[in-house]
C-alpha cells in the first residue's frame, strides 16, 4: 500500500478521485488524465496544504469544471431529463448520461455534494472540508438536492 504525507492512502484516494473525475467528465481516460494532473501539482507544488485530502478534491473539482466549460462535455439539454425515470443504464456511459440529466435539474452546490457523498464515499464532515462549508450546509445541501432529484423522478 503506498503512503502518501499525512498518513494520507494515496491508492484509497486516487480511486475515489477517479470515480469522481469519471462522474464529472464521463469518459475514463479523461478522468485518469484529471487526476494525474491534480497528484502532479500537488506532488511538485512548493508549499503543501494544511488539508491535503480536501485541497485534491477542491483541485479536482476545478480542473473538471475547467475541462468541461472548455469542451462543453456531458452537457445535456433540460428538456431531455423528463424520460429518465423510465430508462435503465446499460453501461457506465449509459448510466453517466443519465445522471447528468438528472444533475443539472439542481443547483451546482446540491451537484458537489452529491457527488462527494455517493461517488466518493465522502461523510458529511469530510464534504465540510472539502468545499470548505459548515457541516450543517453539507447536509442540508445533500438533503434540498435529493429532494429535488426524487421530485424530478418521481412522475
Amino acid at each position: 500500500m503506498i503512503k502518501w504525507y499525512n498518513g494520507i492512502d494515496i491508492e484509497r484516494e486516487r480511486r475515489s478521485l477517479l470515480r469522481y473525475a469519471c462522474y464529472r467528465l464521463g469518459n475514463a481516460d479523461d478522468a485518469e488524465d484529471a487526476v494525474q494532473d491534480v497528484l502532479l501539482r500537488m506532488q511538485s507544488a512548493e508549499r503543501r496544504p494544511e488539508h491535503p485530502v480536501a485541497y485534491l478534491y477542491r483541485s479536482l473539482a476545478n480542473l473538471c469544471a475547467s475541462r468541461l466549460r472548455e469542451h462543453r462535455v456531458g452537457q445535456v439539454p433540460l428538456e431531455r431529463a423528463e424520460h429518465l425515470a423510465v430508462e435503465e443504464p446499460e453501461d457506465f456511459s449509459h448510466e453517466f448520461q443519465r445522471i447528468q440529466r438528472l444533475m443539472v435539474l439542481i443547483p451546482d452546490e446540491q451537484q458537489e455534494v452529491i457527488r462527494l457523498r455517493f461517488h466518493c464515499d465522502k461523510s458529511f464532515a469530510e464534504i465540510a472540508d472539502i468545499l470548505g462549508i459548515p457541516l450543517a450546509t453539507a447536509k442540508s445541501r445533500f438533503r434540498y438536492g435529493m429532494e429535488k432529484l426524487r421530485s424530478s423522478v418521481a412522475f
